[in-house]
């Protein structure tokens, strides 16, 4: 029996070419008539940039601001999606579901993870951008970390640079 894809979890970064792999996730969302869900990672800040926040600024102004990058973030997510898809209206009018979007906090690969997992995602579909073997080496990439510590298949589009 062929896998079932009735979920699928778009993971984006909401830098530059994220269309590009958005048309293949809506592509395999038409053909099996699965739920789209996008999410975007909030990254915690490092040590010292959380301590200078802290012994600067007051509690109410960090939870202000953290909130209007939430906010910001959505009508991000909300603008790519509702331009791909009034840009492709014809083509995505056979969509069985609208697409959803999340925001999750944390390390990118673990919070990825744990949103497929809870939304019960059948594949995850990633962007990867072309970083050098040493940067690799060195801080390696979500799409790599998620690959290997996921339970289920993960579709890697690459971006590449313009030139």
């Amino acid at each position: 029996m062929l896998p079932e894809v009735n979920t699928i979890l778009y993971a984006c970064d909401l830098e530059g070419q994220t269309q590009s792999a958005l048309g293949h996730v809506m592509n395999l969302a038409l053909a099996h008539q699965a739920k789209v869900v996008v999410m975007h990672v909030l990254e915690p800040l490092g040590a010292q940039a959380t301590n200078m926040i802290t012994n600067y600024l007051p509690e109410e102004t960090t939870k202000a601001m953290r909130e209007e990058a939430v906010k910001n973030i959505n009508e991000k997510m909300r603008v790519l999606l509702s331009d791909y898809i009034n840009d492709n209206k014809e083509a995505l009018s056979a969509l069985a579901h609208p697409p959803e979007t999340k925001i999750a906090q944390g390390i990118p690969y673990e919070a990825i993870i744990h949103v497929a997992e809870k939304v019960e995602a059948d594949i995850i579909v990633m962007n990867s951008r072309n970083h050098s073997r040493f940067g690799q080496m060195i801080i390696g990439s979500t799409a790599n970390k998620v690959i290997h510590h996921s339970n289920i298949p993960v579709l890697v589009v690459p971006i590449k640079a313009h030139k």
